[in-house]
């Protein structure tokens, strides 16, 4: 459960806008902003790509109306938010030709909201996450801080949670298959970075939702990002069935600086057993990972295991100060590419952490995203 997404530079600049119909040549948003605190201004702000744009600061009356029409500069819906001083208060689908009337307070409690199905739809998915997050979340700080004997309940229940909000969230999608929002219902997660839709068996899911979106809006970069996941999400499994089928023994090789600057490469290790790990070093949980490593690595290299361990990291001082910090006794490496290092395209890496298995012969045995399945997989090896 302990997956970071890697998105294609193509999908995040895809979540941007999507296609529709022309219904005018403007939008506007008018309501009541209730108990805004004197000199909190009220700020609209837009999503683009994986950052938000300030398109204006809204001008307040004294009895908290506004009214504010602006043109989005296309026919296309995209997500808009409004903002309180620092805090957001309400998530808006907006395009030109859509008039939204919303009563909401300054602390984010929405209480009309007229014009736009569309944004009422996001408040229900938004609201849901919002509350599942905070109960995932403190289940998690209790099992950071958990006795071993507590361990394995609590992360039952992490378990529970997990499924059943995915549950919930494919019943949103089946009852809403044209809803414009479910282009970033797919895109969810969790505190920890454990998103909804991670698994590769998901490709056919995200599919569905592209092939009920496609029909209206065909040029869409949203539409189109859901697309290139479901697409990702199959390579995988080809590539993972081909590693698993394949009879050569040689494995792709890949060569990275490490701490000192120069290359190690990957097929140096010849020979020997090899866990390639694929990581980020701001993980805390992949930090707690590297701990359980470091004890097979401890027991089984005199035996012949090494590990090949791949930041993926775009701050390379940082990755060197956690190596360190961390005492990592095996091959770390870092290209500062982050997802774009060449070892991610080499391996098509789609999460992580992952871990590739490779045996003594040069046979790619298992691929996988559980450190504790690392650790029995090489304990069957030795």
């Amino acid at each position: 459960m302990k997956y970071l997404k890697i998105i294609s530079a193509a999908t995040v600049l895809g979540m941007v806008l999507l296609t529709s119909c022309n219904k005018g040549d403007s939008t506007r948003i008018k309501g009541i902003i209730k108990d805004l605190p004197q000199e909190t201004s009220l700020v609209l702000k837009r999503l683009d790509f994986t950052s938000e744009t300030v398109l204006d600061t809204l001008e307040v009356q004294e009895d908290g109306s506004f009214s504010y029409r602006f043109n989005t500069g296309n026919d296309m819906p995209g997500y808009y938010y409004l903002y309180a001083g620092n805090k957001r208060i309400a998530g808006l689908v907006l395009q030109n030709g859509v008039e939204v009337d919303l009563e909401v307070t300054s602390k984010g409690n929405i209480q009309k909201l007229e014009g736009s199905p569309e944004s009422l739809l996001l408040q229900e998915v938004n609201k849901k996450l919002e509350t599942t997050s905070a109960t995932f979340d403190s289940l998690y700080t209790l099992y950071e801080n958990a006795p071993e004997k507590e361990l394995e309940a609590l992360s039952m229940e992490l378990g529970r949670v997990f499924v059943k909000y995915k549950q919930e969230t494919i019943r949103f999608l089946y009852e809403h298959p044209r809803a414009f929002v479910n282009t970033s219902v797919v895109f969810q997660a969790l505190p920890r970075q454990v998103y909804v839709f991670s698994d590769m068996r998901d490709a056919a899911l995200l599919q569905r939702v592209y092939d009920s979106l496609s029909m209206d809006y065909p040029l869409s970069p949203y539409v189109n990002a859901v697309r290139e996941r479901y697409e990702s999400m199959q390579k995988a499994m080809q590539i993972e069935e081909a590693f698993l089928n394949a009879e050569v023994t040689d494995f792709p090789n890949i060569c990275l600086p490490g701490l000192d600057g120069q290359d190690v490469c990957l097929s140096s290790l010849k020979g020997k057993t090899i866990v390639l790990s694929f990581w980020h070093s701001a993980n805390v949980d992949m930090r707690l990972d590297n701990r359980e490593l470091q004890e097979i690595y401890e027991r089984y290299t005199p035996r012949g295991l090494e590990i090949y361990q791949v930041g993926l990291d775009t701050d390379k001082t940082a990755w060197a100060t956690a190596v360190r910090d961390q005492s990592l006794p095996w091959i770390s490496v870092c290209d500062g590419l982050g997802i774009y290092s060449t070892a991610v395209i080499t391996y098509n890496v789609v999460e992580i952490p992952t871990f590739f298995i490779i045996d003594k012969e040069g046979n790619i045995r298992q691929r996988m995203n559980n450190v504790q399945e690392v650790i029995r997989e090489v304990k069957n090896l030795f």
